[in-house]
């Protein structure tokens, strides 16, 4: 829960520059509506200005969530390129990661303890790799088959066992020692609990542990009328050159139109969805998380 929320509620309370905030983190807008202070978007300051002060807090204290130690155990708890140096009974211990997390489940750790030491070392298995977006029956994927984690220590696989969520690896570790996680990121379908009124009928798009979005710039201006089929596939790309470098997610999808008479017609289109985080960077405008699997679910634009 700490990294869906850093990655979706958190980053997408502030904009790419750092300078404009939202309070609420709507599912959907139809770009005109205020919603935040009185405006469709982002804003640079609150009378109330509570969101803006976490911001400037909350962000230094993200690197201390990063690693743990309890007893003889060394927990990874968020996956991010960087270095660590932590204190464990057995001495002093560097741990540094490189990764392209959260576009990429590849997770590569060094370990460097001051002196061969026997301890634990957990690795969180997020919750989308075990095939449950989050804890309890709110929110489900439609496949719900977990990812296949592959662990390995110094090129070979390694024994593991699970205890509440981490991959726990007992060794005696030594400088140089190096593990391979490897997270298949998969894009899930999530659907939400029947009694969730509004999102009947409706499917959401996550990947890792990101969840994704559409927007009106990307559609010719609307993003309320895009239909996505469950029998649509979904593809995946990197694009270095869009809101900062971000992976986006393409479907042949549907689209709610007008037709001759003022009649509703569906036309294919291409749908482009967006991490959620980074939406409302390029001007306010429409933006859908929850997509309708029919058309009864679609508005007109």
């Amino acid at each position: 829960m700490l990294e869906r929320t850093i990655y979706n509620g958190f980053l997408s309370g502030v904009s790419l520059g750092g300078d404009r905030f939202f309070y609420p983190n709507p599912l959907e807008s139809d770009g005109r509506r205020p919603f935040n202070s009185g405006t469709a978007t982002r804003v640079a300051w609150f009378n109330c200005s509570c969101c803006p002060g976490n911001v400037v807090r909350f962000l230094p204290e993200v690197p201390g969530f990063v690693s743990a130690t309890r007893g003889e155990t060394l927990y990874v708890n968020l996956y991010a390129a960087g270095n660590a140096r932590v204190t464990m009974p057995g001495g002093s211990v560097a741990l540094a990661q490189a990764t392209r997390y959260p576009w990429e489940g590849a997770v590569r750790l060094t370990v460097e303890p001051e002196a061969e030491s026997a301890f634990a070392l957990a690795l969180r298995i997020p919750g989308w790799a075990q095939g449950h977006p989050v804890p309890g029956d709110l929110y489900r994927y439609l496949n719900p088959r977990p990812g296949k984690v592959s662990l390995k220590v110094n090129g070979r696989r390694a024994a593991w066992t699970m205890d509440k969520g981490y991959a726990v690896l007992r060794r005696t570790w030594r400088k140089g020692d190096v593990i391979e996680l490897d997270l298949p990121m998969p894009v899930r379908r999530v659907v939400a609990h029947p009694a969730v009124a509004a999102d009947a009928g409706r499917v959401a798009l996550e990947r890792g542990p990101l969840v994704y979005c559409v927007e009106g710039i990307d559609h010719g201006g609307a993003a309320l009328n895009l239909i996505l089929p469950d029998r649509a596939r979904v593809s995946t790309g990197f694009q270095p050159e869009l809101l900062g470098g971000v992976t986006v997610l393409r479907a042949r999808a549907r689209a709610l139109a007008h037709g001759a008479g003022g009649k509703a017609i569906e036309k294919t289109t291409r749908l482009t969805a967006v991490p959620y985080c980074v939406w409302s960077n390029r001007g306010a405008g429409e933006m859908a998380v929850w997509l309708p699997r029919e058309a009864a679910g679609a508005a007109l634009p």
